[in-house]
């Protein structure tokens, strides 16, 4: 299991409480490398929607 960089885990607390427990349990249940943690991040942040948890 790779961790999360100090940095990524700073920009992930910075999302809003709903989308920040959403990407926890998501990154908590399934092995994600640091820059697919970055990627949803932004996409997040920017309000999109990346598809998590999401039935296609």
């Amino acid at each position: 299991m790779q961790q999360m960089k100090p940095e990524t885990f700073a920009q992930l607390m910075r999302l809003p409480v709903l989308l920040r427990a959403d990407l926890l349990e998501f990154i908590g249940s399934t092995p994600v490398a640091d820059g697919q943690i970055l990627s949803l991040i932004e996409k997040l942040a920017a309000g999109e929607s990346p598809g998590v948890g999401h039935a296609a």
